[in-house]
């Protein structure tokens, strides 16, 4: 099959990246507790073929309903986020892209052509990827350091996948970097008082690290890296009240390179 990967996404790595992105179900994610960052354990849950299965399993539901034309509120807000571009036939790049189930979504909900490239730190979502969507293109690369050009996608998508990345704002700065555009940050945790908090969880009975951004100081990372935040939309409930003592949500926040 002839590669859809551009050459200007073409560079070898076969590094740790992003961990992927994860269902709001009840039963995905257990056993929440604080994390402190000088104590940060490694967490790599995310690579085990076991937990890129389970997830893949969990999705599968709402892919029915996504084709039988009851897309869940994240979904429709992907769409919107891609719509509001407003670019015809982009190259998207999802950083963290699991087993790729978002290209299903966007090819559903978009209604026009797009081509798509998934990157994930794990091979095993990866693999899952490749076996379930063979027409799609899967590259193994981290989201710290992604192993594409400058300016090379015209629209970098992260997914949850930030979410799980400690080192996220490094994550966000290599979105900008390989963007030729726009960068969309999809179903971002969110608080409004309390600061950027780190937790521990298990994410389909794998132990894994979770980031709750202050929203006023991610906004403030976006501006850092030449990123302005241009259109918010609400995405899927997460309320992590019980556990940090303040209502949370989820946003996706579609952001466009300013400067040079």
């Amino acid at each position: 099959m002839r590669s859809l990967i551009p050459d200007s996404l073409r560079r070898a790595h076969h590094g740790l990246a992003t961990p992927s992105s994860q269902t709001a179900a009840e039963d995905a994610s257990t056993d929440y507790e604080l994390l402190e960052v000088s104590s940060l354990p490694p967490l790599n849950g995310w690579l085990e073929l076991a937990v890129a299965e389970r997830q893949h399993a969990a999705f599968a539901p709402l892919m029915r309903e996504l084709q039988e034309g009851a897309p869940r509120q994240d979904f429709a807000t992907l769409a919107r986020a891609v719509d509001a571009t407003g670019l015809s036939d982009p190259l998207i790049l999802e950083v963290g892209c699991g087993s790729g189930w978002n290209a299903e979504v966007l090819e559903v909900l978009l209604g026009r052509p797009m081509r798509y490239v998934g990157t994930d730190y794990s091979a095993a979502m990866t693999a899952v990827g490749r076996r379930h969507y063979p027409g799609r293109q899967f590259v193994i690369g981290d989201a710290t350091a992604l192993p594409f050009g400058h300016a090379s996608c015209d629209i970098v998508v992260a997914g949850t996948c930030l979410m799980h990345v400690p080192d996220y704002a490094a994550a966000i700065a290599n979105c900008r970097r390989v963007a030729r555009r726009w960068c969309i940050f999809h179903t971002m945790p969110v608080l409004g008082k309390r600061a950027t908090t780190l937790l521990r969880k298990r994410a389909y009975g794998a132990w894994t690290v979770e980031v709750i951004f202050n929203e006023r100081s991610l906004l403030e990372l976006f501006e850092h890296v030449g990123l302005r935040s241009r259109v918010v939309l609400p995405s899927v409930a997460y309320d992590l009240a019980g556990i940090l003592g303040e209502k949370t949500s989820t946003k996706t926040f579609v952001c466009e390179i300013v400067g040079s």
